[in-house]
């Protein structure tokens, strides 16, 4: 399991010190220097690597004509304050993406995680994409400790948006189907969301069939459905581990 700083307090004279849950690096780390910074979870190292930092989803900058999502700027400052500093890094065991980038957990000079600064903070959604899930268990405190704190991206509701690119969304499921492409979960708004068969096992069918009729909280990478057919939703929500898909229906 992730070390971790835990959130508690010390009464010394009369004073509360708080201490915030931030993921420290657990096993063996390298160094490199920051370059520079492309977004709040992407950066060039000083060698050429483009490296994306694993466990945590910032805010889009819209880099063509500035319309910028919320805390996108604020995620990519921080950092910008790691430009031309050397940071620790650990390779994740799928450690390339599609798009040609490394895939590391990145760590600053105190050896804490990156990504649960970020996270602590409320700039970005904590993500879980198998088989890169180290730390997981640290991350959703730290998103939790900005979370109750209504600190950043959770100072406003998330209400469910028909656009393209990741998303986080809490929706009712109507009906659960299986088939070839995994589980799919139809919700009561234009939205399917599928477990992909890949990775379907992750689930228990129990499980999965259990969250009929509840409020669930989904996240990951939505895309837009190629058929117009009446009979399909327009939108499909692809959520890859279950720490991205939990039943809130107690907590409405």
């Amino acid at each position: 399991m992730a070390l971790f700083l835990c959130l508690f307090a010390l009464e010394s004279f009369g004073q509360t010190v708080t201490i915030e849950p931030l993921c420290r690096a657990n096993g063996s780390v390298k160094l490199a220097s920051v370059k520079r910074v492309v977004d709040g979870d992407t950066v060039y190292f000083q060698d050429g690597r483009k490296v994306r930092l694993v466990g945590v989803n910032t805010p889009e900058l819209d880099h063509k004509h500035g319309l910028h999502e919320p805390f996108a700027m604020e995620a990519t400052l921080y950092l910008k304050s790691l430009i031309g500093k050397e940071v620790y890094w650990q390779s994740a065991l799928n450690d390339r993406d599609r798009y040609g980038r490394k895939l590391y957990y990145l760590f600053d000079k105190d050896r804490i995680s990156i990504a649960s600064r970020l996270l602590s903070a409320g700039l970005g959604y904590r993500i879980a994409i198998p088989p890169n899930t180290k730390y997981q268990d640290c991350l959703i405190q730290s998103e939790r400790k900005a979370r109750n704190a209504h600190h950043g991206l959770w100072r406003a509701p998330h209400n469910w948006q028909p656009k393209a690119g990741f998303t986080k969304v809490s929706v009712t499921i109507t009906s659960i189907t299986r088939n070839r492409g995994g589980w799919w979960l139809e919700t009561n708004q234009d939205l399917v969301i599928n477990l992909p068969r890949l990775i379907s096992e992750l689930w228990s069918e129990q499980d999965v069939y259990s969250l009929k009729n509840k409020r669930i909280e989904a996240r990951g990478w939505q895309h837009q459905r190629n058929s117009q057919s009446k009979r399909f939703k327009s939108w499909v929500l692809i959520v890859k581990h279950p720490n991205d898909l939990l039943d809130v229906s107690s907590d409405a």
